[in-house]
């Protein structure tokens, strides 16, 4: 079967490579000269410019995929842990750290400090 993706970015890729892998003949249409989608790098005069992803708070996916197609991640690209991923500042001078371990963030929640109340 022949399948049209629209989009470069993270998700249409994912897409694009299950697809391929269940047999499928894949075209990817984008609208930029080239794939990316957020992660999308601007050059312009001389520069260049990262676009994105800020973050990648699920690895295991990105893993997951490279390990469908018998490849290892690690063998195209050095993902770093960050921790927190992000912080979000409030204006009554409340934090909420994001670090990608829920069950800290649970036990957060019952220490008085908003960062817990987004879960």
């Amino acid at each position: 079967m022949r399948v049209v993706v629209i989009g470069s970015g993270f998700g249409g890729l994912a897409a694009a490579v299950r697809l391929q892998q269940q047999g499928h003949e894949v075209t990817i249409l984008e609208k930029r000269d080239k794939p990316g989608g957020r992660a999308y790098v601007y050059e312009q005069d001389g520069f260049t410019f990262d676009g994105g992803p800020t973050i990648i708070t699920a690895p295991w996916l990105i893993d997951e995929l490279f390990e469908r197609s018998g490849r290892r991640t690690s063998d195209y690209v050095d993902l770093v842990p960050i921790d927190p991923f992000y912080n979000i500042r409030f204006e009554d001078g409340s934090v909420f750290r994001h670090t990608g371990d829920r069950a800290a963030q649970r036990e957060d929640r019952h220490s008085g400090e908003r960062r817990g109340d987004l879960l």
